[in-house]
């Protein structure tokens, strides 16, 4: 009778340890499923296709053909340029999203009525659709009848009104005006959250030490605040790199390959019926983006061990 108390005993323990240990894992099954569906299968199909011919032409001749897409691409005058402007169009809007959204932070972390109007109103272009905010700049930005020059003009600055989306000069540059508009808010959010975690007591200290506002921001607020500086950093870097509505809503790439980025160059070949060779440009961009960021987060995770 003993043996028989003890033996159930011990299956009830064991039966214990597996639920403990394996039963809250089949909660992330139908997740795992998703994800595995609709990102490793893609991804995996994608590395696939990047080493083939495929086209859309001959769908049911399909041969590998080793690293000649790379080698057409890297011999490719657009894959270049497509490749500096979106270094550019990265570099740019990750600085001014990040340093403006930090600054807009401090200034609306307070909490109070007024602010919390303020944040709503800041996040609200998150909130629009990329392709509308294409259509509505496109308006902004026209040569005769837009806000932008039509407010120069109405105040003698003529002299600075330009073609914003045509001139070559100046097109890559209002396209990241626009994105830093549309996600400034976003990021804003981020940091407001951020600044907002950090104890009072910290702020108290510095101000019985007698710091200036200006001090209690870079002595306190802004060594605390690397952890939101990290994930804001990844997701602006990513959205750089994958920039693709943005581009396509005003200039699709134009003019003559001014606004190239790699999401419109990859939309082109694709679009040309090259399936093999656009996955090897997206396969060049998620390489990019690895080498961006693997190189970019041990120096933030460095900043953050040293706090």
């Amino acid at each position: 009778m003993r043996l028989h108390i003890r033996s159930c005993e011990r299956a009830a323990v064991l039966r214990s340890r597996w639920h403990s240990r394996y039963y809250s894992s089949w909660f992330l099954a139908p997740a795992l499923l998703v994800f595995g569906v609709f990102f490793i299968l893609p991804n995996l199909a994608n590395l696939f296709l990047g080493f083939s011919d495929w086209t859309i032409f001959y769908l049911y001749e399909f041969t590998f053909n080793g690293l000649s897409n790379f080698k057409t691409l890297f011999s490719e005058g657009t894959f270049w340029i497509a490749l500096k402007n979106t270094l550019y169009f990265t570099a740019l809007t990750v600085v001014v999203k990040l340093a403006g959204g930090f600054l807009l932070a401090v200034l609306v972390s307070r909490k109070t009525r007024f602010n919390s109007a303020l944040r709503a109103v800041l996040f609200l272009p998150v909130m629009i659709s990329g392709i509308v905010v294409g259509i509505v700049f496109v308006a902004i930005y026209n040569p005769q009848s837009g806000i932008i020059n039509t407010f120069l003009r109405s105040i003698g600055l003529g002299v600075l009104a330009r073609e914003w989306l045509v001139d070559i000069r100046w097109a890559m540059t209002s396209i990241c005006a626009m994105e830093i508009w549309q996600w400034l808010g976003f990021h804003m959010a981020v940091f407001v959250a951020g600044i907002q975690s950090i104890p009072e007591e910290y702020y108290e200290a510095a101000k019985i030490d007698g710091a200036n506002g200006f001090q209690r921001t870079r002595e306190v607020t802004l060594p605390l605040m690397i952890p939101s500086i990290s994930v804001n950093f990844v997701f602006s870097l990513i959205a750089g790199v994958k920039v693709f509505t943005q581009v396509f809503s005003t200039t699709n790439g134009g003019p003559a390959d001014a606004t190239q980025v790699f999401g419109t160059f990859l939309y082109k070949t694709f679009s040309d019926g090259l399936l093999g060779y656009s996955a090897s440009v997206g396969l060049i961009m998620t390489v990019v983006i690895l080498f961006l960021t693997l190189l970019s987060l041990p120096v933030l995770r460095r900043a953050e061990v040293q706090l």
